[in-house]
């Protein structure tokens, strides 16, 4: 089984409008589900968690959509507002829709994401042990400094640190900025996520500046803890989805082919249950 834990997919139409807060430019075409339909059945993908993009706010109902018209072949990361008061009462309800978590972005705030580890938010992350939800971070890696901080305190919620932790790939090992996200490894429901390798990387692909902090994050969290994911479907995608498999597959000499299945397959459908 191949797995891709991350693809934006949405619809532009009467019903599904960006939101006029978003943190992040509105799309002026649609990116939908049946083109990613269309890419897993050329490239032998499996199964995809889909992600809720950023553009289109708090409202996920196009991720509840995609899922009811697929049954089984998505899981879905929707987003709540984490400056909410009531973000843990809408994590419950997107969860009781079909949701199997949700996405917070410390980045996109100029506060450096001081609400990380606020107390404001145990509420939701209780609601996250309740629910099972998992909670994925797209983040620097100074924010992994609050993350832990939380994870400390609520060690049952399933965490995903998105896009490699965002390294500085010009950076020389030791990696000390990077090395609050890989001391995340030590809570064992914390996994993180190869993605983003073109927009950390200074180079073209196979973008070898990246190569050192997969093998770092290799070290660190093992293969059973590292998922794949791509970005977006068919036309829109940033890179093609070629170049993605074989950047795991061939371009990454810290991983064995076990490493690789394991990446691509076996923890992804373990860790969102397919």
């Amino acid at each position: 089984m191949i797995v891709d834990t991350h693809v934006h997919v949405w619809a532009l139409d009467e019903r599904h409008r960006p939101a006029p807060d978003a943190k992040v430019a509105a799309p002026t075409e649609a990116d939908p589900v049946e083109w990613l339909v269309d890419d897993m059945g050329e490239y032998g993908i499996d199964r995809c968690v889909l992600v809720q993009s950023s553009a289109f706010g708090w409202d996920n109902t196009y991720m509840v959509e995609c899922l009811e018209r697929y049954p089984g072949l998505f899981k879905a990361i929707g987003l709540v507002d984490p400056l909410s008061t009531t973000n843990a009462d809408d994590l419950r309800r997107w969860m009781g829709r079909g949701l199997s978590g949700f996405r917070f972005h410390p980045l996109y705030y100029p506060d450096e994401g001081c609400w990380v580890d606020s107390p404001a938010h145990d509420a939701l992350w209780d609601a996250a042990a309740e629910t099972g939800a998992i909670l994925q971070f797209h983040l620097w890696p100074r924010h992994a400094v609050p993350l832990a901080r939380m994870i400390a305190r609520h060690p049952n919620v399933r965490v995903i640190v998105d896009h490699l932790g965002k390294p500085d790939v010009t950076e020389t090992a030791p990696y000390p900025s990077f090395r609050p996200v890989m001391e995340l490894a030590r809570f064992p429901l914390v996994w993180v996520k190869i993605g983003d390798y073109q927009i950390a990387s200074k180079e073209a692909f196979p973008w070898r500046d990246t190569i050192p902090f997969v093998a770092a994050l290799k070290e660190a969290f093992g293969a059973r803890r590292m998922v794949w994911g791509t970005g977006y479907a068919g036309r829109a995608r940033l890179v093609p989805l070629e170049q993605a498999l074989r950047y795991v597959r061939e371009e990454l000499p810290c991983l064995t082919r076990d490493d690789v299945d394991r990446i691509l397959g076996e923890t992804p459908r373990e860790l969102f249950g397919f």
